[in-house]
């Protein structure tokens, strides 16, 4: 059974300092990478989308992981 995970559109995604979706995580599953934009791991997301409603952007969705 595969799980579903969130990802977010660094096309999208305002980069902010203060990213709500990081701070909402639940499991801390989003980090910055270099380019300091958000990313989420697949491997320790729960696929709660509590971030959906948080990302000011809508940069965030979710897909069934693989």
């Amino acid at each position: 059974m595969n799980k579903n995970v969130a990802i977010i559109d660094g096309a999208i995604c305002d980069r902010s300092p203060f990213c709500p979706v990081k701070r909402i995580c639940p499991v801390n599953a989003v980090n910055a990478n270099m380019y300091g934009v958000p990313e989420v791991n697949p491997s320790d997301c729960i696929g709660c989308g509590k971030c959906l409603s948080y990302c000011p952007m809508k940069a965030v969705t979710m897909i069934e992981a693989q």
